[in-house]
């Protein structure tokens, strides 16, 4: 398999822990009070939904293309990740009265940090990525 192939499963892959992640963070919310848990919910799937749509347009150029075009999809996908970051977080505060609220605001704002710090770590830390789960094995040449 190429590396190509490998980086795109990988770059595919990792949203399934951070979406692991959200729904254990909401999980544990969830014992405080439903908004909580709703709160922190809507934070990391906006978080893994930018992450998602990253992945997607920096590897959707096909094999073999010139540097250039593998290097526009890129910034068009972080640029794109932002844009969708942005509107859905604009969605979520016009629809969601009590998000207005500075607690619960705060935690969806955690969450979707916490998503993206877990990007930033799983990239840092490298190495495979289990194909069942989509989790780092820990294999990696970073230490």
């Amino acid at each position: 398999m190429s590396r190509y192939l490998d980086g795109r499963a990988y770059a595919l892959r990792a949203p399934a822990l951070q979406l692991l992640i959200t729904l254990l963070i909401a999980a544990a919310g969830a014992l405080f009070q439903h908004q909580v848990a709703i709160s922190l919910l809507i934070g990391g799937l906006i978080g893994v939904a930018a992450n998602t749509w990253l992945a997607l347009v920096v590897f959707r150029p096909a094999l073999g293309q010139p540097p250039h075009k593998m290097l526009l999809a890129f910034y068009l996908g972080q640029a794109s990740k932002w844009l969708v970051s942005l509107i859905l977080l604009a969605l979520a505060f016009s629809r969601i009265d009590w998000l207005r609220e500075p607690t619960y605001a705060a935690l969806m704002l955690l969450a979707y940090v916490m998503t993206q710090l877990v990007a930033w770590l799983i990239a840092y830390k490298g190495g495979p990525v289990n194909a069942a789960t989509g989790i780092p094995s820990g294999n990696g040449n970073r230490r």
